[in-house]
């Protein structure tokens, strides 16, 4: 289960903006009418944006939240009343699903079979909608109107209130118990910011306004899951080897780092296969991002890993690595296989340093790390050596 504190981390940025716009919406007497009417054009703006970065790194996801809201848009604005009550109607309850269903499903690429898969499911969702605002069908509006609550949820009919509470709550539960908490707290707020819009539709601007929210919610999105696959490991969720020299070009005149690599890592994998010597560096992954002391972890490559400590001297240093390499020795790891499983303990070994007035540059901090991690392999491993 993830931390209160990260799950508010990763949705404050995106309520944010979503509040923004909606004291917007609500004082909209006090904004000047000029920049209210600009509201429709910066959506589509931004979304032109989203769609060049989205195809330029291939992030196809964000063109399949985007394209319908475009639709939407230009279907309220340029469709006669009596259809564009039943476009609200219908888009009302199949966005939410529409935004569930490719939170769900994994990136891929565009022109890749899934991705194929998803553009014809996509024109498919497009042009049934389509058909039925042309030609609309009684017994189905009757059915996206059927009453399910006491109260009146209007201009929501009690479908799309039903379809917002599973949407919803489904996402919740994945803020709440999945890695993934950048998409999964950007999508909440994007579902919440929707309904938003289409409950106080009848103000002026306030769908507008909240399209122009997500809008800025995916585009902040995009840019954090560019950054996010740059900087970061996939296997593991640490901070990759680009982010650990970015974050070292930061450091001060004190600090210390400890280099570890996990003991017998090749024969491990040799072993029981790479697939559960995957499933190894994520365990000790997860055991790294909780190293105290201010201590930050990053995965440099392969089965080794970089502690950087900025302020703390080695001995502080030592400490919490030490504590965290007990902890580790005494984690139990189950293997599996076909017919049967066996409990093994994983041990790591670590050099620790602390910059000195020799030192050029952190490179040869991490130089004299490594040494110390060499003798601590030397020594028998599953142990730190300080030097």
């Amino acid at each position: 289960m993830n931390s209160i504190k990260s799950v508010v981390l990763n949705i404050s940025i995106q309520l944010f903006i979503s509040l923004v716009f909606v004291l917007i919406a609500f004082y909209e007497s006090k904004i000047p009418g000029i920049l209210l009417n600009l509201t429709p054009y910066l959506f589509y703006a931004i979304s032109a944006l989203i769609l060049w970065v989205s195809w330029h790194f291939n992030r196809n996801r964000f063109i399949f939240i985007i394209v319908p809201l475009l639709l939407i848009n230009l279907g309220f604005e340029y469709l006669d009343a009596k259809k564009a009550t039943n476009l609200f109607l219908y888009v009302s309850v199949l966005y939410p699903l529409h935004l569930l269903l490719f939170l769900s499903l994994r990136e891929r690429g565009l022109f890749s079979i899934w991705g194929i898969l998803k553009i014809l499911f996509f024109l498919l969702e497009i042009g049934a909608v389509s058909y039925f605002i042309a030609y609309p069908n009684s017994d189905l509006i009757a059915f996206f109107k059927m009453k399910f609550f006491m109260a009146s949820f209007y201009p929501l009919q009690d479908l799309s209130v039903a379809v917002a509470i599973f949407v919803l709550f489904i996402i919740s539960i994945l803020l709440m118990f999945s890695r993934y908490l950048l998409y999964n707290g950007s999508f909440l707020v994007i579902a919440i910011t929707f309904y938003a819009g289409f409950y106080f539709v009848r103000e002026p601007h306030a769908n507008e306004l909240s399209m122009l929210a997500i809008g800025i919610i995916v585009f902040i999105l995009l840019i954090r899951e560019s950054y996010r696959l740059a900087f970061y490991d996939e296997l593991t969720s640490l901070p990759g080897r680009r982010a650990l020299v970015e974050d070292m070009a930061k450091l001060g005149m004190k600090y210390s780092l400890a280099m570890i690599d996990i003991d017998h890592f090749k024969k491990f994998n040799d072993t029981y296969g790479h697939d559960t010597g995957d499933e190894v560096l994520k365990m000790v992954a997860s055991k790294l991002a909780n190293i105290g002391g201010g201590g930050k972890a990053y995965r440099y490559g392969g089965e080794e890993f970089v502690l950087l400590f900025p302020s703390k001297d080695a001995d502080e240093s030592y400490t919490h690595t030490d504590i965290l390499r007990d902890t580790i020795a005494k984690s139990p790891f189950s293997v599996r296989n076909k017919n049967s499983s066996k409990t093994i303990y994983i041990n790591i070994s670590s050099g620790v340093v602390q910059k000195s007035s020799k030192d050029k540059d952190p490179f040869a901090v991490m130089k004299r790390a490594d040494n110390a991690l060499y003798k601590a392999k030397k020594a028998g491993r599953n142990q730190v050596i300080k030097a």
